[in-house]
Protein backbone atom coordinates (compact mmCIF):
# COMPACT_ATOMS: atom_id res chain seq x y z
CA UNK A 1 0.00 0.00 0.00
CA UNK A 2 1.16 3.50 -0.81
CA UNK A 3 2.27 5.76 2.03
CA UNK A 4 0.10 8.87 2.33
CA UNK A 5 1.32 12.09 3.95
CA UNK A 6 -0.03 12.96 7.38
CA UNK A 7 -2.31 15.88 8.17
CA UNK A 8 -0.52 18.90 9.59
CA UNK A 9 -2.00 20.69 12.63
CA UNK A 10 -2.57 24.41 12.09
CA UNK A 11 -2.30 27.16 14.69
CA UNK A 12 -6.06 27.79 14.70
CA UNK A 13 -6.78 24.18 15.72
CA UNK A 14 -7.68 22.97 12.23
CA UNK A 15 -5.86 20.47 10.04
CA UNK A 16 -4.09 21.01 6.74
CA UNK A 17 -4.79 18.01 4.54
CA UNK A 18 -2.32 17.32 1.73
CA UNK A 19 -3.74 17.10 -1.80
CA UNK A 20 -3.28 13.29 -1.97
CA UNK A 21 -5.40 12.83 1.16
CA UNK A 22 -8.15 15.12 -0.15
CA UNK A 23 -8.17 13.26 -3.49
CA UNK A 24 -8.51 9.95 -1.67
CA UNK A 25 -11.35 11.28 0.49
CA UNK A 26 -13.13 12.66 -2.58
CA UNK A 27 -12.77 9.37 -4.48
CA UNK A 28 -14.06 7.41 -1.50
CA UNK A 29 -17.00 9.79 -1.07
CA UNK A 30 -17.86 9.55 -4.79
CA UNK A 31 -17.70 5.73 -4.71
CA UNK A 32 -19.95 5.68 -1.65
CA UNK A 33 -22.46 7.95 -3.39
CA UNK A 34 -22.45 5.71 -6.47
CA UNK A 35 -22.99 2.57 -4.36
CA UNK A 36 -25.96 4.05 -2.53
CA UNK A 37 -27.37 5.69 -5.66
CA UNK A 38 -31.08 6.36 -5.52
CA UNK A 39 -31.55 4.50 -2.23
CA UNK A 40 -29.93 7.33 -0.30
CA UNK A 41 -32.34 9.23 1.93
CA UNK A 42 -32.46 12.94 2.66
CA UNK A 43 -30.21 12.53 5.72
CA UNK A 44 -27.48 10.89 3.62
CA UNK A 45 -27.67 13.65 1.01
CA UNK A 46 -27.30 16.33 3.71
CA UNK A 47 -24.26 14.54 5.18
CA UNK A 48 -22.60 14.22 1.75
CA UNK A 49 -23.30 17.88 0.96
CA UNK A 50 -21.81 18.97 4.30
CA UNK A 51 -18.72 16.78 3.78
CA UNK A 52 -18.17 18.22 0.33
CA UNK A 53 -18.42 21.78 1.70
CA UNK A 54 -16.10 20.95 4.61
CA UNK A 55 -13.48 19.53 2.25
CA UNK A 56 -14.13 22.34 -0.27
CA UNK A 57 -15.02 19.83 -2.99
CA UNK A 58 -18.03 21.74 -4.27
CA UNK A 59 -16.69 22.82 -7.68
CA UNK A 60 -16.39 20.73 -10.81
CA UNK A 61 -13.19 18.70 -10.89
CA UNK A 62 -11.73 16.11 -13.23
CA UNK A 63 -12.58 12.46 -12.60
CA UNK A 64 -10.26 10.90 -10.02
CA UNK A 65 -8.98 7.31 -10.08
CA UNK A 66 -10.74 4.92 -7.67
CA UNK A 67 -9.57 4.82 -4.04
CA UNK A 68 -8.17 1.27 -4.45
CA UNK A 69 -5.97 2.47 -7.30
CA UNK A 70 -4.82 5.55 -5.37
CA UNK A 71 -3.78 3.34 -2.45
CA UNK A 72 -2.11 0.80 -4.72
CA UNK A 73 -4.39 -2.03 -3.57
CA UNK A 74 -5.03 -4.98 -5.88
CA UNK A 75 -8.50 -6.07 -6.86
CA UNK A 76 -9.60 -8.82 -4.40
CA UNK A 77 -11.09 -10.94 -7.21
CA UNK A 78 -7.85 -10.84 -9.19
CA UNK A 79 -5.81 -11.65 -6.08
CA UNK A 80 -8.00 -14.67 -5.30
CA UNK A 81 -7.73 -15.89 -8.89
CA UNK A 82 -3.95 -15.52 -8.92
CA UNK A 83 -3.62 -17.39 -5.61
CA UNK A 84 -5.75 -20.24 -6.94
CA UNK A 85 -3.68 -20.42 -10.13
CA UNK A 86 -0.45 -20.57 -8.11
CA UNK A 87 -1.78 -23.50 -6.02
CA UNK A 88 -2.85 -25.59 -8.99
Amino acid sequence: MRQLPKAIPELDGGLFLPRQVVDLLEATLSEQERMLGERAGEEHQVVVRELRELLRLTGSRPQLPPARQQLGLVDPKQELLSRNLMRG
